[in-house]
């Protein structure tokens, strides 16, 4: 990564140093970290107290301008920089495949037996939802004969013939 540093000044009110520099042909193919450890390098310092408070692109360019500010102290860091910007700023921890703590959705967890349903209060709610939608379509108005008359649902029998002989 090709880094060429515009300025490089001293804040010694804040306590920090500030440089501007320009990553050549290099925009949208690294991430903050990498900006960090090619930065530190170039200029021979600890990735710790480098801060990233921006990188930015052009339309059209492949070169990225970046801002960075360089602490002594720590505390002098902390309270100057703005949290969004100490938390972006943190490594990156890989993670691994496998936890050392166990997770919840464990094999063995999936493994526990299922709940049997209700089969009485599901078949209920049908024989409701079948009676309300006949009560809805048998409510419509006659044709001819009763205009103003509405057409009473018929009550289904509750046991058929063959029921009653046994």
């Amino acid at each position: 990564m090709d880094i060429e540093i515009n300025r490089d000044i001293e804040n010694l009110l804040v306590g920090r140093r500030e440089v501007e520099c320009i990553f050549r042909d290099s925009y949208g193919s690294f991430n903050r970290n990498d900006a960090i450890q090619a930065l530190s390098k170039k200029i021979k310092i600890t990735d710790e107290k480098v801060f990233v408070v921006s990188i930015d692109g052009e339309s059209g360019s492949r070169d990225a301008k970046g801002l960075f500010y360089i602490y002594d102290n720590d505390n002098n860091a902390k309270k100057d920089i703005s949290d969004y910007i100490l938390t972006r700023n943190k490594p990156v921890t890989p993670k691994s495949e496998k936890s050392k703590t166990p997770s919840k959705n464990t094999g063995e967890e999936k493994a526990e037996p299922i709940q049997e349903v209700d089969k009485t209060s599901s078949t209920e709610d049908t024989e409701k939802t079948s009676k309300e939608e006949l009560e809805s379509k048998s409510t419509t108005h006659s044709s001819e004969d009763t205009k103003d008359e509405l057409v009473k649902p018929k009550a289904p029998s509750e046991a058929t013939e063959e029921q009653k002989q046994e």
